[in-house]
């Protein structure tokens, strides 16, 4: 049974999310088509630049994304609270900026200006941006309206592009977090669409891979884009990369091996997760997880909050 956004998605309280947002249509988001031999791969750097770009833009940091063939996914750090702290001039930019349009174009700057100052000048809209900026539903209406028209435009047609509810996950510790990236990263690999980190086309682990010095192994996982309150895991960037690179080289091995050759991590035993257990949880992460993601105490008490607003 469905359950309201506004019971999955905290309005109140910051916490990380998995967002994932689904084509309707036979024909591909991004990627080959088999059946036609036409190419839609250029998509998935529209959509890979829309969710960097945006995490400047609306409350949130980028943890992890990787971009299908006919769906994307998304982690993110969500504040709704954060838009409050923003003077009224940085909230009327990243508003506009949220709508780009030709009054970006510098011969245009004028009318741009007298837009900006419309908007700082009517305090009713400005607390209305504000709630809009703190909000995941109209961050991924913002990824998607863009995307549909351009793919439209492209392919000569009108009508709906994307599944009208995207998906959501509350992720509720570091442990379900770190999880649920993991599967991201490594959603091209499972899917046979490529095998190694370095080759996984617009995903954040390639991104990472990419730009990675080797100081910045030993510092703590940090967002990819955007900037609330600086936050980072406590997991060092060569400890999750290395553990991307053991589920890769585990995930097509028999069971009877992976059973026989369990990963002892420092960063798993830091979590309290048992190697083989984590294992089992990235590989089924997108068919075994609810609404809810985190230790069973933080499930249990999440339940108790739906049935006190049900």
């Amino acid at each position: 049974m469905a359950i309201k956004r506004s019971e999955l998605i905290d309005d109140e309280n910051a916490g990380y999310y998995h967002l994932m947002s689904r084509c309707v249509r036979r024909t591909f988001l991004c990627g080959k088509d088999k059946e036609t031999g036409r190419s839609y791969e250029h998509r998935r750097q529209w959509i890979e630049n829309r969710i960097l770009e945006l995490a400047n833009v609306f409350a949130i940091e980028v943890y992890a994304y990787a971009v299908m063939s006919n769906h994307y996914h998304l982690v993110v750090y969500f504040d709704p609270k954060a838009p409050n702290q923003w003077t009224d001039l940085e909230v009327a930019e990243r508003w506009l900026k949220a709508y780009p349009s030709k009054l970006d174009k510098p011969k245009y700057q004028q009318q741009r200006d007298l837009k900006l100052q419309a908007i700082i000048n009517n305090p009713k809209q400005l607390k209305t941006i504000r709630n809009r900026l703190g909000s995941l539903s109209w961050l991924m209406s913002r990824i998607n309206e863009p995307i549909a028209k351009m793919s439209n435009q492209e392919d000569f047609v009108s009508g709906h592009f994307w599944e009208s509810r995207f998906k959501s996950q509350a992720l509720l510790d570091e442990a379900a977090l770190l999880t649920c990236m993991a599967y991201v990263d490594l959603n091209p690999i499972r899917a046979n669409m490529t095998k190694t980190l370095e080759e996984s086309d617009h995903t954040s682990i390639q991104k990472r891979v990419r730009n990675m010095t080797e100081a910045q192994l030993n510092q703590a996982v940090k967002s990819l884009s955007g900037e609330i309150k600086n936050r980072s895991m406590v997991l060092k960037l060569k400890d999750y990369i290395e553990l991307g690179g053991m589920v890769r080289k585990i995930h097509s091995l028999p069971q009877k091996i992976k059973n026989a050759c369990p990963y002892r991590s420092p960063p798993l035993a830091h979590l309290n997760l048992q190697p083989n257990q984590w294992l089992g949880q990235v590989q089924h992460f997108g068919t075994h997880q609810g609404y809810f993601v985190g230790k069973l105490i933080l499930l249990q008490q999440k339940a108790e909050e739906l049935k006190k607003n049900g």
